[in-house]
């Protein structure tokens, strides 16, 4: 009997430990997979690819630091070419593979709003880090998050802005058909309304490339543009500046795009009362880790555009919540299980100043607007809207 005094207590150790072993055990040698739902081909593309590529890089930091609780994440894309239809195939594809424990998309709020459901039927946690249309939340889908700010706080911010601070009054509407187009415009309208006159709401196509007799179209009467669009702003912007219109041109954020914007307006950003044009996100660099971010993104993809910060924590926190939830069931995690820790975390990004953390409906209460004048090649953040 002696000689087990002292190995019991071993052994009861070596048990303890066996039961309480590190999720990252639990793991080892798993797979896991995140889909990258957006549009990699089409007039969108230039969003998509980005976000592709910022939740590559994500992912491999998390492999490289030992993966999601011992686990190698996967990246999965899959072109959803913009399409609410092709958006839906993507969805149940990603719904389909039982590895795939969260996705990063959709891009388009069309596209997001279609898919909700599916997501929820399966139980998938989503990220959108751009789509933002009101209707993507309000739905009440337990399975859909956003990082981004909402339409319903962009349109009208801006039109306050530009009553308030520049002294606009009489507004030109453009959208370009789609539902983030149309949403924006609406709240933007219902904004302006407040202490300014839409003298005219006017509608352009996606695709379309000459606005020439669009342009000669307009009323006079007019001291603000507004469009709420993607890639035919910088060419309704460069047909304004060759025709003489001189008034201010504004945007949402789908104009917030270096390449697409910027250098399709060909040097029109910079004319006459030039643009204001709202980001969802501060400059690279304003936010701790966000200029390491920058500097890796860059020296492997190339210049940032747009939404790389943002798409980048999304992937992060998905990664953070697959961790959280493995840790609690010691062993792989259901989708359901990922979405409650999703659901519960504060997470500091690289994308926004304060902690992500979510609304019932599942927005970002820490997404903030900012407006910016273009100066140069580069957007200069010159006011922020809301807190």
């Amino acid at each position: 009997m002696t000689r087990w005094r002292g190995a019991l207590p071993v052994l009861v150790c070596v048990l303890a430990l066996g039961a309480t072993a590190p999720a990252a055990a639990q793991l080892s040698g798993k797979e896991v997979k995140i889909g990258i739902g957006g549009p990699l081909t089409t007039t969108s593309a230039g969003f998509g690819v980005e976000m592709k590529q910022a939740v590559d890089l994500a992912v491999d930091e998390r492999n490289a630091a030992g993966g999601v609780a011992g686990a190698k994440v996967l990246a999965v894309a899959v072109d959803d070419r913009a399409d609410p239809e092709a958006g839906k195939a993507v969805a149940k594809g990603f719904c389909d593979d039982p590895a795939v424990l969260g996705v990063v998309g959709h891009v388009n709020s069309g596209v997001a709003i279609a898919t909700g459901q599916i997501y929820a039927d399966c139980s998938l946690a989503v990220i959108t880090p751009m789509a933002s249309n009101p209707k993507v939340t309000e739905s009440g889908f337990a399975t859909m998050f956003r990082l981004t700010n909402r339409d319903d706080r962009k349109g009208p911010g801006l039109a306050h802005y530009l009553i308030e601070k520049m002294g606009k009054t009489r507004a030109l509407v453009v959208d370009d058909g789609t539902a983030y187009g149309m949403g924006l415009a609406d709240q933007f309208v219902a904004g302006f309304g407040a202490g300014g006159t839409v003298v005219a709401r006017k509608s352009v196509k996606v695709g379309d490339k000459d606005f020439a007799d669009f342009v000669r179209s307009w009323p006079k009467d007019f001291d603000v543009v507004f469009f709420a669009g993607i890639r035919e702003g910088a060419l309704i912007l460069k047909e304004m500046r060759a025709q003489g219109v001189s008034q201010l041109f504004t945007c949402g954020d789908g104009c917030w795009d270096t390449k697409a914007f910027i250098a399709a307006s060909e040097g029109a950003a910079t004319k006459a009362e030039g643009v204001r044009i709202l980001s969802a996100a501060p400059a690279i660099g304003t936010v701790p880790g966000s200029a390491e971010f920058g500097a890796k993104y860059t020296a492997k993809y190339g210049p940032i555009n747009n939404y790389a910060a943002s798409s980048y924590d999304s992937a992060r926190l998905l990664m953070v919540a697959i961790a959280d939830a493995a840790k609690a069931k010691q062993g792989l995690p259901t989708r359901t299980d990922v979405v409650a820790a999703l659901r519960k975390l504060t997470f500091q990004g690289i994308a926004y100043a304060k902690p992500v953390q979510w609304t019932e409906k599942g927005d970002n209460k820490s997404a903030v607007i900012f407006v910016n004048t273009v100066e140069g090649d580069h957007f200069k953040p010159v006011d922020q809207i809301g807190e």
